[in-house]
């Protein structure tokens, strides 16, 4: 072959693999796509893939914590990573435990991409977990991506611009199953993070903690305090780690309770009383004091950051919630607060999103609660305690303000249906009317137990009834106010002394309030009055003096010609006869009696029913007094009367003891007890209850 040829053949293969190669471009544009590419991390030498068969996972978690408890919330934060949702959060308040949760949820992970499932879950598997805290300062997108590069193992991806880097670190997101989280979510203002973290393709997820709940698309865990068991394991460990011994803070149920109640079952500030105890040498007694009054760098840690961030509408209410001792309206809290419909939408609104306050989960709007976290109320009540005339005049206002809701709802009358909206609030109302006795404004506290003294004695809050009433009628005798004083005396204290109190004291009490009603001229006043000393003088077993004072009692009926309160006199003829042990002409007027009643009274026939089935019990007609029993139970429990279903509950009791049904007259007499002991009165009943007990339990 001569030189041609040769030079034409090797001039024909290099231009086809030019075309192979190179194809239609200038050897300039081919070398500027070449650098291109190598500048985008496309060539196999830079761009590092992850072996899928390697037990390893790229990532830059920080160390695990001590963790104790939390099982259903791990296991809610584990169903989130394995469900479609790409955008997970775990929200809670600050010290609350989100970011130990998180590190133990992706530890677990770890652990399980080697083969190690020891703690209980099906971890989900990622090839790389991307951690970026914005705990101690602000973080962008680009940190975060700068973040990701490393981790990933592609630091070439930092040189690139924005843009480029956004779109390497997704395509990455894109191709291999990764776990971006960003801690302290709620201190981010970039909002191309924002953007960024929603745009996030499958198989990636993110996962981020945050004081706010302000990711609407996000699969929310929300983290309330640690439960009072896992509380106890997390001061013992603690106090291991320190070196000291907290045996008898445990041991002690009652000051440990009050300790787990003041932290509110917080880590943090678990950890830091138990600091304080080590390093300053405080006793238990003065940590409670400093966790109760906000004193103390936790609060610091805990709310410095969110208080900058509320508005001045949301300061406002956080400031005045401390006045409510529970959960709160949204009416009530707007009320006190003097803030319109939107003004108050607006400042709960933030506080729930940043967890400063806790909304109850009722769809319905009007019973929706609204509760302060145990820090955070010391906290709002030290911004409160530092102006004492707003605080007083806040709760002067909230006094007359559930006087008129207590009223509307019947409080103060023989009007039950609406008293569960007044139960709602009780927990409020009761620490009110202390206040109001304890700092110079009586006539407040007066309205306010006489606006809840019907609803006591129904409900069964016999002890209550007696203390706040026996406190009214000594404000009303002290400040002049005869006619507040008679209604006390007669409506409130005098009838719950006569009925589970002080008889003796009762019928004084009765008679004083008489003596004021004839001064008043008050015939309505009047004819209680007599009503109530009948029974006074019927549980003494003066049997013809009580019926003296009923018989005048019903002088003023006959005028009013008052049906409820003529089958109140029938009822009181048949427990006169139950007291004397006539118990057939008991029956016959309860028999006449409790039909009337069911169709027309059925507060009443509660009353009327217990009778008779006491009635039945006595004259060993078992049967009857099961059934009447049951059907008596059922009415009580559905006004919510805890005294009269107790009753109920002993007699049943007895009656299925008599009979041999020994689980049911445990499970009733149990029942029974319960109430008794916790009225903190009846300690006669509470010994017999006892007995029978002990008797059933013997018997089976």
């Amino acid at each position: 072959m001569d030189l041609l040829t040769l030079l034409t053949a090797l001039a024909g293969i290099l231009g086809f693999l030019y075309l192979l190669i190179i194809g239609q471009k200038s050897i300039p544009e081919w070398l500027a796509e070449q650098k291109s590419k190598k500048k985008h991390i496309e060539q196999p030498a830079l761009r590092k893939q992850l072996d899928k068969t390697t037990s390893r996972t790229l990532h830059n978690l920080p160390h695990r914590s001590d963790f104790v408890g939390r099982e259903h919330e791990k296991k809610q934060v584990h169903n989130a990573l394995q469900s479609r949702s790409h955008l997970i959060m775990i929200d809670g308040i600050g010290g609350i435990g989100k970011t130990s949760l998180a590190l133990e949820v992706l530890h677990e992970c770890l652990n399980a991409r080697q083969g190690d499932t020891s703690g209980g879950t099906n971890p989900l598997l990622f090839e790389a977990i991307i951690w970026a805290s914005a705990r101690d300062h602000a973080i962008s997108l680009n940190d975060v991506l700068d973040i990701a590069a490393r981790t990933l193992e592609y630091p070439k991806i930092s040189e690139l611009s924005s843009a480029d880097k956004r779109h390497e670190i997704l395509k990455h997101f894109q191709k291999n199953p990764c776990l971006l989280v960003i801690d302290n979510f709620e201190t981010i203002t970039d909002q191309a993070l924002i953007e960024f973290i929603q745009s996030i393709p499958e198989p990636s997820k993110c996962l981020i903690t945050s004081r706010v709940q302000n990711i609407r698309q996000a699969r929310s865990i929300s983290l309330h305090g640690m439960q009072a068991d896992e509380a106890s394991i997390l001061v013992q460990n603690e106090g291991k780690r320190v070196g000291i011994d907290l045996t008898a803070l445990i041991s002690n149920g009652e000051k440990f309770q009050q300790f787990y109640e003041a932290t509110g079952g917080a880590p943090l500030a678990i950890r830091w009383s138990i600091g304080q105890i080590k390093q300053r040498g405080q006793s238990i007694d003065s940590v409670l004091n400093s966790l109760h009054d906000a004193e103390g760098n936790i609060f610091e840690a805990i709310f410095e950051r969110a208080w900058l961030l509320l508005s001045r509408t949301s300061k406002t209410v956080l400031t005045i919630l401390p006045v409510f001792a529970s959960s709160a309206s949204k009416d009530a809290i707007a009320m006190v607060c003097d803030l319109s419909g939107e003004e108050i939408r607006e400042g709960l609104g933030q506080l729930v999103e940043m967890w400063l306050v806790e909304v109850s989960q009722d769809i319905d709007e009007i019973n929706r609660r609204y509760r302060l976290h145990p820090l955070t109320r010391s906290f709002a009540g030290r911004h409160l305690s530092a102006k004492p005339d707003l605080e007083h005049r806040t709760k002067l206002k909230l006094a007359e303000f559930f006087a008129n809701f207590s009223s509307d709802r019947g409080g103060n009358r023989w009007s039950w249906q609406q008293y569960d909206e007044i139960e709602a609030e009780i927990l409020n109302i009761f620490p009110l009317i202390e206040w109001c006795f304890n700092n110079g404004v009586p006539q407040a506290g007066i309205k306010l137990t006489k606006s809840i003294t019907f609803f006591m004695s129904v409900r069964g809050y016999v002890s209550e009834a007696l203390y706040f009433g026996r406190k009214a009628a000594h404000a009303a005798r002290n400040n002049g106010r005869p006619e507040d004083l008679a209604w006390l005396l007669i409506k409130g204290v005098g009838w719950r002394e006569i009925n589970g109190g002080d008889p003796i004291a009762g019928e004084a009490f009765c008679r004083e309030g008489l003596r004021i009603y004839e001064e008043l001229e008050d015939p309505e006043g009047i004819q209680n009055a007599w009503f109530n000393l009948g029974r006074a003088l019927l549980l003494k077993e003066d049997f013809d003096g009580a019926m003296a004072c009923y018989e005048k009692s019903r002088q003023y009926l006959h005028l009013k010609h008052d049906r409820q309160s003529e089958a109140l006199f029938q009822r009181e003829l048949a427990l006169l006869a139950i007291l004397e042990s006539r118990y057939k002409d008991a029956q016959n007027i309860l028999e006449l009696l409790t039909p009337q009643l069911r169709e027309n009274d059925e507060l009443l026939f509660v009353n009327a029913i217990e009778h008779l089935v006491h009635v039945y019990y006595k004259q060993k007609n078992y049967e009857s007094a099961y059934r009447s029993g049951i059907e008596g139970l059922n009415f009580a429990r559905k006004q919510k009367r805890r005294e009269i279903t107790a009753k109920l509950c002993r007699t049943l009791a007895i009656t299925e003891f008599e009979r041999g049904n020994y689980p049911s007259a445990y499970r009733y007499a149990k029942e029974a007890l319960q109430y008794y002991e916790k009225s903190g009165m009846y300690s006669n009943t509470i010994e017999k209850l006892k007995a029978l007990i002990s008797e059933i339990e013997k018997k089976s």
